[in-house]
């Protein structure tokens, strides 16, 4: 059962869990008093502010609206014309 949360969760979680981590590792280190004391809490706001843009998130989705990522992968020689226009 466990074994399906990621499946259902998606790949994500597990970066945020990894970044997470390394923040309080390294948060520990410089000032062990304050991660004790605030790391909770901290942790406690950014699971929540995740939770939180779920909502909007399955909106768009549902309306069929597209992000403005400016990211794409082309062929290389899709790619290898677009260098060209761009280089001048």
């Amino acid at each position: 059962m466990a074994m399906a949360i990621p499946f259902y969760l998606g790949p994500y979680f597990a970066i945020d869990m990894c970044v997470g981590s390394l923040i309080l590792f390294v948060w520990e280190r410089v000032n062990k008093a304050k991660a004790d004391a605030f790391g909770p809490a901290v942790a406690s706001g950014l699971i929540c502010g995740d939770g939180i843009w779920t909502l909007p998130s399955s909106i768009l989705a549902l309306a069929g609206v597209k992000p403005p990522i400016c990211m794409k992968f082309l062929s290389r020689a899709i790619n290898d014309k677009v260098d060209n226009f761009l280089s001048g």
